[in-house]
């Protein structure tokens, strides 16, 4: 045999063969374990009674014709899922941040004249116990008659 040959066998897929299995349910049921596991059976049907007798049902099994279980199944890495996992909660965060920063702005926006009202009188107090002191700082008082 030559090479090419070699390489074709080894790449071919199985067949897939379709049996029909009749008997009791524990017989059917134990016939498809064994199918599952050697790892190649593919589908199979519902149990359906045979002629109306419940002792015997039918089953349609599609698997794999190999000698060997299976090969086993490839996973690969799902990139896009995994960038979804981190973008999700991140774009979460950013509209979160948004809108707690919207709101914060909403609620100075509407306290603002308060806020000023506060401010000014805070400014005034401090300006009135300066001038209390010994020196004049320009603001007319009693104390020096500036």
């Amino acid at each position: 045999m030559t090479r090419t040959h070699l390489a074709r066998q080894s790449h071919r897929r199985p067949a897939v063969l379709a049996r029909r299995v009749v008997g009791t349910p524990a017989e059917v049921a134990a016939t498809v374990a064994l199918v599952r596991d050697s790892g190649r059976l593919l589908s199979m049907t519902a149990p359906q009674s045979v002629s109306g007798d419940p002792d015997r049902v039918t089953v349609t099994v599609r698997f794999l014709d190999t000698p060997t279980s299976a090969p086993p199944v490839v996973r690969r890495l799902r990139r896009g899922h995994i960038i979804a996992a981190a973008t999700i909660p991140a774009v979460a965060a950013v509209v979160g941040v948004g809108y707690a920063a919207t709101q914060l702005a909403t609620a100075v926006r509407s306290a603002a004249p308060l806020i000023a009202g506060v401010v000014l009188v805070l400014v005034v107090l401090a300006v009135l116990l300066r001038s209390r002191k010994s020196t004049c700082f320009g603001l007319h008082c009693s104390g020096c008659k500036h």
